[in-house]
């Protein structure tokens, strides 16, 4: 099942969904809208009159892409919706057509990146400074955290729901960039392994970029923090039950009985 929040991607979502069609026609697709002002709810609501496996969260505010990406993890998780979890950007940055690659992967691996940074993988339509910027601070995170993660801040990431049960959803509270990292840190510390395959990742053509300068420091203060946690080691803590836990986030509604299974 595809987790992909939305904020303001009204311009994006059908387009999305044709390709996410045209290369999986029934794999389960999940959207957590944070109450887009440009009305994307209405439109994920409108495909899912001709797609079934089409579900919608919608919260009540702005609540962030690492909790939109976490309330829809742990809500697969506790319903049994599926037996893996890809996580998708709304932007059309990552390629529906690999997918099928990811899935397959999936049955030999218990985490699986789509990277920019091992062989055949890169970025389409950045410029060299923010080429170069990515793949240092790459470098860098992956000195600082110790996860060995080419591509630390890969957003296509898909996951077995076995190995996310591993870990308590709630103590990840990062946003943004650090979100990606704290989530890959956070199964290395359940001792998980990860399989990088090349992806082309292609700059938003429409819509608005999220990237803002609280995310752009909470990703660089976050390797500093892990390293921290390396140097002075947290206490292991036991991971939740998700069958019997209720999500956290109140403030949610579903727009749709379909986001019910």
């Amino acid at each position: 099942m595809l987790v992909i929040p939305t904020y303001n991607e009204r311009a994006n979502v059908n387009t999305l969904v044709s390709r996410v069609r045209a290369a999986v026609p029934s794999e389960p697709i999940f959207f957590i809208d944070d109450n887009s002002p440009d009305g994307t709810a209405e439109a994920i609501a409108a495909i899912q009159k001709t797609d079934p496996n089409v579900h919608l969260m919608v919260r009540a505010g702005k609540g962030g892409y690492g909790s939109a990406c976490r309330e829809g993890m742990k809500r697969i998780l506790r319903d049994n919706m599926a037996p893996h979890v890809i996580q998708f950007d709304a932007d059309l940055s990552h390629p529906p057509e690999l997918l099928p690659v990811m899935i397959d992967l999936l049955k030999q691996w218990p985490v699986v990146i789509g990277s920019r940074y091992v062989e055949g993988g890169g970025s389409r339509n950045w410029d060299f400074r923010r080429i170069l910027l990515s793949r240092y601070a790459n470098r860098y995170a992956r000195i600082m955290t110790g996860v060995p993660v080419n591509d630390l801040t890969a957003g296509f990431v898909g996951y077995r729901a076995d190995v996310l049960r591993k870990v308590d959803l709630d103590r990840i509270r990062s946003e943004g960039y650090a979100f990606l990292m704290e989530m890959k840190l956070t199964l290395h510390r359940v001792g998980t392994t990860f399989f990088e395959f090349p992806i082309v990742f292609v700059e938003r053509e429409a819509g608005q970029s999220k990237l803002n300068r609280k995310i752009v420091i909470e990703g660089m203060k976050f390797p500093m923090r892990a390293l921290g946690q390396r140097l002075i080691p947290r206490a292991p803590t036991a991971a939740p039950d998700y069958s019997t836990g209720r999500s956290t986030a109140s403030s949610t509604t579903d727009v749709s009985a379909r986001a019910e299974p």
